[in-house]
């Protein structure tokens, strides 16, 4: 297991990482796990898959918003799903995709533009149920 552990990554290294791995055609397990640890559904992004990264944020924030554990449940298993597909793409087991620092970006600016968008939508419901209240 020496060197499988997922540790925090950075978006520079998952940027630099992306480049080692169109170069190679290899994926790095650990990094597509900690991008995933870091922002659910980026290692799927890293690992060429950005559709599929999508709905695993999509699926964890929908968890989140019902009750926490089914959206705890949801990272968690990107998380493995991202070091399971990084490991079988450098087995030849997953059909290797190419990994684009351009989608990587993408999927950051999709992830913040998210959750800004809930957070408004959250702060209108309780303003709203604040003036509710109120009358």
């Amino acid at each position: 297991m020496h060197g499988d552990a997922a540790e925090p990554v950075s978006l520079g290294d998952a940027m630099a990482a992306a480049e080692v791995s169109r170069r190679e055609g290899r994926k790095n397990p650990a990094i597509a796990a900690g991008l995933s640890l870091l922002f659910n559904g980026l290692g799927q992004a890293y690992n060429g898959q950005f559709v599929r990264g999508v709905l695993v944020l999509l699926g964890s924030l929908f968890g989140l918003f019902l009750m926490i554990v089914p959206g705890v449940a949801i990272w968690v298993w990107g998380v493995y799903d991202a070091y399971r597909t990084a490991k079988g793409m450098n087995e030849g087991l997953v059909p290797y995709r190419e990994t684009s620092p351009l989608a990587i970006v993408a999927f950051v600016v999709v992830w913040a533009v998210t959750i800004f968008v809930l957070s408004a939508a959250s702060a209108m419901l309780l303003v709203e149920m604040g003036l509710q209240g109120m009358m």
